[in-house]
Parts: structure tokens; C-alpha cells; sequence
């Protein structure tokens, strides 16, 4: 899975042009949205069968933490029929706290759909370069797993791959937001 050669401001630009040239108002959830979208289309681009906003079944013995558990982002394999990615969009403006539930969701969300192998991304969206967030840290949740609300444990994978994507936006002197750049992050 080559997420990198996909996940480019060019196929960004091309897939959404308001984001990227035209530029877009920081208003409700526009950016996540665009952010959404171009997931989803980045795994279409790569041949997997793809979604936006889905909820996890509701199975197993974590089919009763947290109401519900929605991916932004879920990449189905179309021969092996079981979900190859889970991703997660998210505004981040220097606080790890901002980005430690969408991992934890990440989680909930691989296990609930019972797939251990399936590839975890965070991508993070900002305005201009901030500091960056902790990835081990992050990482550390997935590995070690965290108790979720109403005190049930929720195993961690140790096994599990987490990306990381940045992706930087500047306001125009329109006041208008453009997408100017993707960043992998959180090599290790």
C-alpha cells in the first residue's frame, strides 16, 4: 500500500481544487470534511473499495464501549473483503491532547471490525507549521491500549501500523484557507 505517492498536494489539487487553489473559511467542519474526502479518494485512487464516516460493528467484547465508534476514512481490500485501513482526520493546533481520543478511536475501531493488521492513520491538519505532537506517545497508546469510559480496558496491539500525515494549510491575504502542503510524520 504506497499511501505516500497518492497522498500528494498534486492529488490533492486535482481531486479538490477549492482547497488547494481557491482557497476555503475556516467555518464548521469544512477542512475536516475536505480532509475526509481526500482519504477516502486517495484508497479509491489506490484500488481499495472506500468510505467515509463509518461506524464500527457493534460486536464483540468491545461491542459495548462507547456508543458509537465512526472512522472517518475505512479502505476495504476488495479480494480479501475485510477493512485495510482506518483513518482518522483531525485539527491540531500544538495540544497532544487533541490527537490522543482519535487514536484511541483508531483502536476501538481495528478491534471492533477485528482486524489486528489493518493499517491505523492520524492525519492532523494545521494552520502553518506548529509543534509537533508526540508520535511515540501516540504510538505508546496503540501499543499499550487505554481504558475507555465506563472503566473497560481496551487491549492495545503491539503489532499495529500507525502513520502519520500533516497537513499544513496558510491563510491567503483573501483570509481564505489553501492546503499547502502534505507531510509524512512520525518516521521511527
Amino acid at each position: 500500500m504506497d499511501i505516500g505517492s497518492r497522498l500528494t498536494l498534486e492529488v490533492a489539487s486535482s481531486h479538490l481544487p477549492m482547497w488547494t487553489e481557491w482557497g476555503v473559511r475556516d467555518v464548521g467542519h469544512l477542512v475536516h470534511s475536505l480532509g475526509c474526502t481526500l482519504l477516502t479518494a486517495t484508497g479509491r485512487d489506490l484500488g481499495f473499495a472506500t468510505v467515509s464516516e463509518v461506524p464500527a460493528p457493534r460486536q464483540g467484547v468491545l461491542g459495548n464501549v462507547d456508543q458509537d465508534v465512526r472512522s472517518d476514512s475505512v479502505w476495504f481490500d476488495r479480494s480479501a473483503r475485510h477493512v485495510a485501513l482506518l483513518a482518522e482526520f483531525e485539527r491540531y493546533s500544538g495540544k497532544q491532547k487533541d490527537l490522543s481520543p482519535k487514536v484511541e478511536t483508531l483502536l476501538l475501531a481495528q478491534q471492533r471490525w477485528e482486524c489486528p493488521s489493518a493499517t491505523l492513520l492520524l492525519a492532523y491538519w494545521s494552520v502553518g507549521l506548529v509543534t509537533l505532537p508526540d508520535h511515540d506517545g501516540l504510538r505508546s497508546i496503540v501499543r499499550g491500549g487505554f481504558q475507555a469510559t465506563g472503566g473497560v480496558r481496551v487491549p492495545g496491539n503491539p503489532s499495529a501500523r500507525l502513520l502519520f500525515y500533516q497537513f499544513v494549510v496558510r491563510a491567503g491575504q483573501d483570509g481564505l484557507l489553501r492546503l499547502e502542503n502534505i507531510l509524512r510524520r512520525g518516521e521511527s
